[in-house]
């Protein structure tokens, strides 16, 4: 008989805790930044362009390993501006995104600058 009490009071604080968390959270679907309400496959919007005084390095060799399932995607490594210097970021696999498709980080040169552009997805 006790150990029928301790289990339903276990089992009591586990429903009671798994509620309270579905209280107070978002739904799943739903991402809230703000007042502005995302879809959780949504992915955020492209980064702003940043003008650099200096080229990047060049690109790094990197292996590309086995990919761990069908569904992801390689995502090449690449130079990224961090504000102050050129950092290297590197290559990974990512979770393929159905309908989206992933443009890569890159430069472009405009007279004496250059322009950074985050790696992306995009539709």
């Amino acid at each position: 008989m006790r150990t029928l009490s301790l289990l339903a009071l276990v089992s009591a604080s586990l429903v009671s805790a798994a509620l309270v968390g579905c209280a107070s959270s978002p739904p799943p679907s739903a991402t809230v930044s703000g007042s502005v309400t995302v879809a959780a496959d949504a992915p955020p919007p492209p980064p702003a362009e940043v003008t650099v005084q200096t080229a990047p390095p060049p690109e790094r060799v990197e292996v590309v390993t086995v990919a761990p399932s069908a569904e992801h995607i390689w995502i090449k490594g690449a130079w990224h501006w961090n504000g102050a210097e050129w950092v290297w970021q590197s290559g990974h696999w990512e979770v393929r995104r159905v309908g989206w498709r992933w443009q890569p980080a890159h430069y472009e040169q405009r007279g004496n600058v250059w322009i950074y552009i985050g790696g992306h997805w995009t539709r």
